[in-house]
């Protein structure tokens, strides 16, 4: 596979003196062509300041970036037509159509007219914009604004498409158009780059995901390598209370993974009266387990099950759940 994007060592901290704060500390990766990378991270870990080193927003305190082995800090307006940049915050003419928007930047990228209209009325299609084309984009609703957004990235049909957190404060319905819209760009030969902090946005969406945070690369792989990092199978979360206040939580999870347990566990947990099972095909055995946590004294309050997320990985990483 052709590398796209090749990030070696970056570097940028904020700041003067006892002031100075590191934003990114060190990263390297590369990209690779028409995949989705996802760079999952909270809020304030370094998503978004790599992001415009790497397209040259923001020069970097050490490091380097080549971009289809141009340096975007050297060669910037090389790689304006192979670029496309979906920020944070809608950004058009908000007194504009949506149609209006799309042309005015078509004529900016010197689009001829009649491949322009194609590509126009194709991107408005996609994303579910036909009855709102001539609509004054002030008037749009936050999820049409945010899916205009999107296009407008896309109308001088860019190789890489780098998108800033594309779905915060959408509703499940915008937001599944939006996801299917990204989900299909690397199948018309686009690289996308994502950076977001809903795991559930990185798990559907990368093909590869880096989580970071506090500005460093903790780890870079498939989702699904990644959930397995971290132990297959189910993931079981049995709220208990016991009959005594003195019960003794350490020994029923000393139990559950002793000889006399009605079933093989050995990944388990305990914390805040809730112990967490993860363990192969164990819902047609929740009736005997149930039965056994009885039998030691305990009631079961809540229980809930899911296979493993990414923020599993984070947390496992980190000590801490993933915060927004």
């Amino acid at each position: 596979m052709q590398k796209v994007i090749e990030v070696k060592s970056l570097e940028k901290s904020f700041g003067k003196g006892t002031n100075l704060v590191e934003a990114v500390g060190g990263i390297s990766f590369d990209i690779f062509e028409h995949e989705i990378f996802g760079f999952l991270g909270p809020n304030g870990a370094g998503k978004t300041t790599s992001l415009r080193m790497i397209v040259g927003l923001l020069r970097p305190d050490a490091g380097e970036v080549t971009i289809l082995g141009e340096n975007p800090h050297k060669t910037g307006n090389k790689l304006k037509n192979i670029l496309g940049i979906i920020p944070q915050t809608p950004t058009f003419y908000e007194d504009l159509t949506v149609e209006e928007n799309l042309w005015f930047l078509a004529k900016v990228y010197d689009i001829p007219k009649d491949i322009a209209k194609k590509r126009i009325d194709s991107l408005i299609s996609q994303i579910g914009l036909e009855e709102k084309r001539k609509a004054i984009t002030k008037d749009l609703s936050g999820g049409q604004k945010r899916r205009l957004n999107l296009i407008l990235a896309l109308t001088h049909d860019p190789k890489i498409i780098l998108c800033d957190e594309p779905t915060p404060g959408l509703d499940p319905q915008s937001r599944i158009v939006v996801w299917n819209f990204i989900r299909n760009l690397p199948k018309q030969g686009k690289t996308v780059i994502l950076t977001t902090h809903y795991m559930e946005e990185a798990d559907r969406l990368s093909n590869r995901v880096a989580i970071i945070d506090h500005g460093k690369i903790l780890v870079i792989d498939t989702p699904k390598n990644l959930k397995a990092s971290i132990g297959e199978g189910d993931r079981v979360e049995i709220e208990c209370y016991g009959e005594e206040r003195d019960v003794n939580y350490d020994l029923l999870v000393d139990k559950l993974v002793s000889q006399d347990a009605p079933l093989p566990l050995e990944d388990v947990s305990f914390s805040q009266h809730t112990i967490t099972i993860r363990a192969l095909n164990i819902v047609p055995k929740l009736s005997i387990l149930l039965s056994f946590i009885e039998k030691q004294g305990f009631g079961v309050k809540n229980l809930s099950l899911r296979g493993a997320t990414l923020e599993d990985v984070f947390i496992n990483l980190t000590g801490r759940q993933l915060r927004s």
